[in-house]
């Protein structure tokens, strides 16, 4: 499992919680079409209540808070610990939350691993790292608190309450933020400006390009590829003589993902695309629909409407989230499971326990 959590700045984790309060919050409305909903006043209450949005975790396991659930050269992970860790997740992103609810006996183990990786990591921390980081896990919680408080109707009271139910405390959200960002800082002690720049000066001009990009895909799943070729020939011809690329886009592409927005992908890194794709969105002369491109999806008829090249500035907080995914990935294989004495991870309820 790749780290989840630890490798991710506390800003980050705020934008998660933006766009993962939906996974659990339509999970806990009941369906407002069922008769039941129609009738029933308590479970539409309940619906509208904007604190059932955010059910507690259900932890899949049972344990000893004072257990030992991982041992490692220099302490341990608690049970308590462990647990308040999982709380912290959920509470900034829910949608980890779902995942720890359904984890399985591996899920729980690398979950245990990530945390005592983090344990450790922050061990190494100076003291200007522990005051940074300290600071910064004080600003985020009040940026979380913000934006809970904005689907909580800014009522401070139903914030509280709202923690009170969560199981976790401010400064159990900040403690754990607080060893995140240690973490981190050690972690990219190494990674300097000239460190970047040269992974950058490295990089080849597709990895730095991005593009903003039209297209129509005619697809070859249910027709002949000679008759989407002529399709696509024929919209081509259309498009010369100056009809709307969006409006034909909408009405002809066989690709939902940008169909409603005019066959559009804004901005996009061009290494995402299969390879005739990308090498026409970074050859192809600005504004101009070329001849129809032949991939394993169909022929896409394509018009970049701008391409740019990235500078360095604006790709470093990239490089340096790649470089701090390398890092921890090196700490890991080099340092972390050597370090690990033993797992003592509880049964989890998501799986069955091993016949004796």
């Amino acid at each position: 499992m790749k780290r989840s959590v630890a490798i991710l700045s506390s800003a980050v984790l705020v934008v998660a919680l933006m766009t993962g309060c939906g996974g659990k919050a339509e999970e806990a409305k009941p369906d407002s079409k069922t008769p039941a909903n129609q009738t029933d006043g308590g479970n539409q209450a309940a619906a509208n209540d904007p604190l059932a949005q955010f059910p507690k975790l259900t932890l899949p396991y049972t344990v000893d808070p004072k257990a030992a659930i991982v041992e490692y050269q220099g302490g341990t992970t608690s049970g308590k610990e462990f647990e308040e860790f999982l709380r912290v997740i959920n509470f900034m992103n829910p949608q980890q939350g779902m995942m720890i609810e359904m984890a399985d006996n591996n899920a729980l183990k690398a979950f245990a691993r990530e945390y005592t990786a983090t344990k450790i990591l922050a061990s190494r921390s100076d003291a200007t790292m522990k005051k940074e980081s300290k600071e910064l896990a004080e600003k985020t919680f009040e940026k979380i608190k913000t934006q809970y408080m904005g689907f909580l109707g800014k009522d401070e009271a139903a914030f509280n309450k709202l923690m009170e139910g969560q199981g976790v405390t401010k400064d159990m959200i900040v403690g754990q933020m607080d060893l995140i960002n240690q973490s981190i800082n050690v972690l990219q002690k190494s990674i300097d400006d000239t460190t970047l720049k040269q992974v950058y000066d490295e990089m080849d001009k597709a990895s730095r390009t991005t593009a903003s990009v039209r297209h129509i895909l005619i697809s070859t799943e249910k027709r002949k590829p000679e008759e989407a070729l002529k399709i696509s020939n024929d919209l081509v011809s259309r498009l010369k003589k100056g009809e709307d690329f969006a409006k034909l886009a909408t009405e002809f592409t066989d690709d939902p993902g940008s169909k409603e927005s005019g066959g559009l992908y804004a901005d996009a890194d061009v290494t995402q695309w299969v390879p005739e794709f990308k090498e026409a969105a970074l050859t192809q002369k600005v504004g101009e629909v070329g001849p129809p491109v032949k991939t394993d999806f169909g022929y896409h008829i394509i018009k970049v409407e701008n391409r740019k090249e990235k500078t360095f500035d604006e790709m470093k907080e990239q490089l340096r989230a790649v470089s701090l995914e390398k890092g921890y990935e090196a700490f890991g294989k080099n340092e972390l499971d050597k370090l690990i004495i033993k797992f003592n991870i509880p049964q989890s309820k998501n799986e069955a326990a091993p016949k004796k």
